[in-house]
């Protein structure tokens, strides 16, 4: 009996190798798709329960203690001293979500925070290899996918290698999304992986849906294909034809 060539055997070989990974990694990639379907018909906001639960901040009351300078006048939500900058500051936020930043004491209004400060709070923030700030701008709207509110904020650039920005609260002082290139690269693929080319946080849309469920049928076809290929069940299929 004539031994088989090496390009058949690799050949052989290399078959085995691909059907039994196929069933191994094919499971997996059943599960994405099919996943992926299921939670392209969920609606987001039932999902993290925003139907049924309210977020609205509630007044504080009318006998609640403040400082001589603060007006209650139904509209306080919070009232708080803080740190910034390495200063004590007294923040002010009322129940339309707008916030002021006012010296404890007198009362003095100290927000918006200047570019001066945005740098000064940047610099405190930063945990990386030594840097210098590149810049900093006042912005008022979104900027692209990196920051979308609340506005106005000082979008602060570090001199550092992967381009970092910050984005600190103008009104408050507080520290808000932080972006380098690593995250922009993040961003695009993610875009990619969920086709939302725009927003990067739609898992919704029509093609993702679509694709899905293409997918779905594609791994669940695969599987029976990869049945029909398998020796022994071909075997038992002829066996029991013949029976």
């Amino acid at each position: 009996m004539a031994t088989p060539s090496l390009k058949l055997r690799l050949h052989v070989l290399g078959s085995k190798i691909h059907k039994w990974l196929a069933i191994f990694v094919g499971v997996q990639v059943l599960l994405w798709m099919g996943t992926g379907a299921l939670m392209s018909f969920l609606d987001l906001e039932e999902v993290r329960s925003e139907h049924v639960v309210s977020r609205e901040r509630e007044a504080l009351p009318a006998d609640a203690p403040l400082p001589a300078w603060v007006a209650s006048d139904g509209t306080l939500a919070a009232v708080a001293t803080r740190s910034l900058d390495g200063d004590a500051v007294t923040e002010v936020r009322k129940v339309d979500g707008s916030v002021s930043l006012h010296d404890p004491v007198t009362g003095r209004k100290l927000s918006p925070i200047s570019a001066a400060t945005a740098r000064s709070i940047a610099l405190r923030a930063w945990t990386g290899p030594r840097t210098t700030i590149e810049g900093a701008r006042l912005v008022h709207e979104p900027v692209g996918t990196e920051f979308r509110g609340p506005f106005p904020a000082w979008q602060v650039t570090y001199a550092d290698e992967a381009s970092t920005r910050i984005y600190i609260d103008a009104s408050s002082g507080t520290l808000g999304a932080a972006r380098s290139d690593t995250w922009r690269l993040f961003d695009f693929i993610w875009g990619l992986h969920i086709m939302d080319w725009t927003e990067r946080d739609r898992i919704n849309s029509w093609w993702l849906l679509l694709f899905g469920i293409g997918g779905t049928i594609i791994a669940l076809s695969g599987f029976v294909l990869l049945a029909n290929r398998m020796p022994r069940l071909r075997r038992r299929t002829k066996k029991s034809k013949l029976a």
